[in-house]
């Protein structure tokens, strides 16, 4: 389930330099810094399994974990080893093994690398050169520089995209609210205090924890706390039902806590840092609290009370599309007509009615082709789509209004679907009582091709007027 605010949107008068400066630095870290990581973690433990060191160290990392009295991660471990025929678990311990520095430095100072020192450093070389190894939060081995840094990094460019999205839809108007320099300010604290949160959960793991998820949870909660209990617009997504809903901001503030612990509590198997989250959005919640009380004046209450909602056609046509993310089609249909009465006709609308007509599969559809020949300044792209739809429909033209017929022909004449034009030429010409307009069209298509140079074309043309104006 998903729940954003969409209250503002963006505008440039308020440009979110900070926001900017977050997203791209981000985007650089990943791709320019990164990118390798999974190469260097692969090829270690490939490495390390090649070597067999896993029969030398294991008794070792037993011994290690026992003197620690890390009675808890020894008991996984140890399951692990039990099954380490199966690939997934023999490759999850000696990762266990290899990421944990701790455990090679006790092998250092036990004196227990022999013969395969050399390679052994090699493999921890490689490791402490990835990413998040060197730079990730490892709760375990926590410094305070890592409490900064693994904020910039992610896991996988599905994980940056993620986080980024709910920033940028977030973030700007936070921005444009409390001012840049107290944006970036709150957004690292937020993600301190997520990261806090995660290692007082579990203290002994060795598990690094990257991304901006508890930084982007606290630009949420000051997202909500900026509008405190003024009624903003929520987006929501849940399973196949999709639309907006108002409610006053701050009550949305105990949800999204509430999700957060009851997902850490309910889904142990997930790689999500439920806790990182919840203390994100903690933090963004009492920055705003402590910025409200010390002084209100720091927020923009101009920008905050401005009205930014949606035209009203908008908001009319949200109604047509929640109709059809539930399958609605009837009822999007009349909802459609609504705003077309309201709004007036234009090619999108009609489009859309199209298409909600074949999905019913009403058998007149093709009366919305002309329609849409009436609009005025149509494009090429939309040219393209009426032609497209003549070409499905031209072999049902029974009972169609000449008059409709010639519009869209003269229309396509005056384009480069000219080939319309002379379909619906012959169809019109064949009719015994000839239609009153119809030597326009035959002037219009010699004239047409007299510009492309197409002098057969031209002359038949020429004599077809020739013979409507006899």
């Amino acid at each position: 389930m998903v729940i954003i605010p969409t209250e503002k949107r963006f505008d440039w008068k308020h440009a979110p330099i900070i926001l900017f400066s977050i997203v791209v630095l981000n985007v650089l870290i990943y791709f320019g810094y990164q990118h390798n990581d999974d190469k260097k973690v692969y090829s270690a433990l490939s490495r390390y399994s090649e070597l067999g060191l896993l029969e030398y160290e294991w008794p070792a990392y037993r011994e290690f974990l026992e003197s620690k009295n890390e009675d808890e991660r020894l008991a996984e471990v140890q399951d692990l080893y039990n099954n380490s025929e199966n690939p997934d678990a023999y490759f999850n311990l000696i990762y266990e093994i290899v990421t944990d520095t701790d455990f090679f430095q006790f092998l250092l100072d036990a004196n227990y690398l022999t013969s395969w020192s050399s390679a052994r450093r090699e493999i921890s070389q490689q490791i402490e050169s990835v990413s998040s190894i060197s730079y990730g939060l490892i709760p375990k081995q926590m410094d305070t520089f890592s409490f900064i840094s693994y904020q910039f990094l992610h896991g996988s460019a599905m994980h940056l995209i993620g986080n980024l999205f709910f920033l940028i839809v977030c973030g700007f108007a936070v921005e444009a609210a409390i001012g840049h320099l107290k944006f970036l300010l709150f957004y690292l604290i937020s993600g301190v205090v997520g990261g806090l949160l995660f290692c007082f959960v579990d203290p002994n793991s060795n598990i690094p924890l990257v991304g901006a998820s508890g930084s982007i949870s606290g630009i949420m909660a000051m997202y909500l706390g900026v509008f405190r209990f003024k009624k903003i617009e929520f987006f929501y997504w849940f399973f196949v039902f999709v639309g907006y809903f108002r409610a006053p901001a701050l009550l949305i503030l105990p949800f999204y806590i509430g999700k957060e612990l009851y997902d850490y509590f309910n889904d142990v198997g997930s790689n999500v840092a439920f806790m990182a989250h919840a203390g994100g959005f903690i933090a963004g919640a009492l920055a705003m609290i402590v910025t409200y009380l010390i002084n209100p004046k720091l927020f923009n209450i101009e920008y905050i009370e401005e009205d930014q909602s949606l035209p009203q056609v908008q908001k009319d046509m949200g109604l047509v599309n929640d109709f059809i993310s539930k399958f609605k089609f009837q009822s999007a249909e009349k909802a459609l007509d609504d705003v077309m009465k309201k709004h007036g006709q234009n090619f999108d609308r009609l489009i859309l009615k199209y298409n909600l007509q074949k999905l019913l599969s009403n058998n007149k559809r093709h009366e919305l082709m002309f329609k849409i020949a009436k609009l005025q300044n149509l494009n090429e792209s939309q040219l393209t789509k009426l032609h497209s739809l003549w070409d499905v429909h031209k072999e049902s033209m029974i009972g169609v209004k000449k008059a409709d017929l010639y519009n869209l022909g003269y229309l396509m004449a005056n384009s480069t679907h000219f080939k319309v034009s002379e379909e619906i030429f012959e169809i019109l010409n064949k009719d015994e009582e000839k239609f009153d307009l119809l030597v326009n069209l035959s002037r219009k298509l010699s004239t047409v091709f007299s510009q492309i140079n197409n002098p057969d074309k031209t002359s038949q043309y020429k004599q077809l007027t020739q013979q409507l104006e006899s």
